[in-house]
């Protein structure tokens, strides 16, 4: 019957929507604080008179693996790694957006930008400038940042210029990604201040991938792909001789 045709044809969408996520994974291993994606599929059983039911493949959603990514020093002041449930926030021509992305740097107006350009916003969601006329500055496990100015004495004061924000978002499995690595709240939702995430100056947020299995998931998936590919078409051809039996000259 048609039913063994579009059961293997289910299989197949669910094979290549696994494939495009699994390769989109591989493909940011190296980048950024990047989260692997996760398909999630389901059955889905449709039961026919006089018949056994059928159960068809159905893509649920995706979901986000949140294990953090492996820590790596750099040694560059304005390179800051996310330990914990946070994100920074920053605005972008679409509104604000969230990211883990910590390769920040500053722009020719003075604005804490990211590598993309976007302001960096503090707690209170404004920009944050650092001056041309100081040093390095240090940036403090709790977001602050500061330079520091020699006192009269021989010693030094710290002077803080800002703070960054550090959000957490709701729904974190399964929050909707714009391009660059940018995230948004779920819709209805808003973010909140984090209270335990810290942050790692001179260091950057790797990807959470997991190389050798990805690889590892992207062969099986291929070979899952050509099996039920074959499946697929020795039924087509299967149907196709029937009908051409049925519909042809009387013996």
């Amino acid at each position: 019957m048609e039913n063994a045709l579009y059961v293997g044809l289910s299989r197949q969408m669910a094979l290549r929507r696994m494939l495009d996520v699994t390769a989109n994974n591989v493909a940011n291993m190296n980048t950024t604080a990047f989260r692997a994606e996760r398909p999630v599929f389901d059955d889905f059983v449709s039961r026919v008179r006089n018949g056994d039911p059928t159960a068809f493949v159905v893509d649920r959603a995706t979901y986000t693996d949140t294990r953090e990514g492996t820590l790596a020093m750099t040694g560059n002041p304005l390179d800051v790694a996310i330990r914990g449930d946070a994100w920074f926030q920053v605005e972008t021509p679409d509104g604000p957006r969230f990211t883990r992305d910590g390769r920040l740097g500053r722009a020719p107006d003075g604005r804490l930008v990211t590598v993309d350009g976007h302001s960096v916003l503090d707690a209170a969601g404004a920009p944050i400038e650092l001056p041309d006329d100081v040093g390095p500055v240090s940036i403090g496990a709790d977001g602050s940042i500061s330079y520091e100015v020699p006192g009269a004495d021989g010693g030094g004061q710290a002077v803080v210029i800002g703070q960054l924000g550090l959000f957490t978002l709701p729904g974190a499995q399964g929050l909707p990604r714009d391009p660059g690595g940018l995230v948004r709240p779920p819709p209805g939702s808003a973010p909140q201040a984090a209270e335990r995430a810290t942050l790692v100056q001179g260091a950057l947020e790797g990807s959470n991938v997991q190389p050798i299995q990805e690889m590892v998931r992207l062969v099986e998936l291929t070979r899952a792909y050509g099996e039920s590919n074959r499946l697929v078409e020795s039924e087509n051809e299967r149907q196709r001789n029937a009908i051409n039996k049925l519909g042809g000259p009387a013996s």
